[in-house]
């Protein structure tokens, strides 16, 4: 026989009733998520999900990493080597269609020769007009660009090893001098170079190359 007076009992026969089981179920529910948020907070739990992020078989903290690289949302530094991130491989596909578009079907752009550069810029502009050729001879791609590490390293190692009298001493402001040869590219090879602004990441300026192969 049920003791009537037995508060665990009276307490399970109350819970029959759907009005105190469903205060009972939200009171209970309540408690255990405001602990377990309260948890969230305390070091142990942090530290822990830290460890299990760092030694996880799915190293999913290189994987973001990675994913953050090639998004572009991840801020290259200047010297940071990188392939095309997506926003950059649009930009130059972009870029590819509209000099398309821009290119008169009917004639083909011809380019200055037998430049004799004055000035040690113009001797910088002139090599990485001949180096980008050079480059889409090998590999056979009629367009190529340079970003803003790719040209800052052509000035400060490359053209000095074939031009010594071009080596940027110490103090000069690189970023002027890159400046300047890039407004001497654009200037002095106008149908095959043009300057294009980076609207992704840190806004950089890059030299966007294209090849004119010549009908004889």
């Amino acid at each position: 026989m049920i003791d009537s007076n037995d508060p665990v009992e009276q307490f399970i026969t109350l819970l029959e009733n759907p009005r105190v089981k469903a205060f009972f179920d939200n009171l209970v529910n309540t408690a255990v998520d405001k602990k377990i948020n309260e948890s969230y907070e305390t070091p142990e739990f942090k530290t822990a999900v830290d460890s299990m992020l760092i030694t996880s078989e799915l190293k999913p903290i290189k994987r973001i990493f990675e994913l953050e690289k090639t998004t572009g949302i991840y801020q290259f530094e200047d010297f940071e080597e990188h392939d095309n991130t997506l926003p950059e491989q649009i930009n130059l596909l972009a870029e590819r269609i509209d000099n398309l578009e821009s290119s008169p079907s009917t004639s083909t752009p011809t380019e200055p020769k037998g430049i004799i550069p004055e000035t040690k810029t113009e001797v910088r502009a002139v090599f990485i007009k001949e180096y980008l050729d050079n480059k889409a001879k090998n590999t056979d791609n009629e367009l190529l660009f340079l970003n803003n590490s790719e040209i800052k390293d052509l000035i400060t190692h490359l053209i000095p090893k074939e031009k010594p009298e071009c080596e940027v001493k110490k103090g000069q402001n690189i970023r002027k001098i890159k400046k300047d040869v890039i407004d001497k590219l654009a200037q002095i090879f106008p149908s095959s170079i043009s300057i294009n602004k980076n609207k992704t990441g840190r806004h950089e300026t890059r030299v966007l190359f294209r090849s004119f192969h010549t009908v004889t």
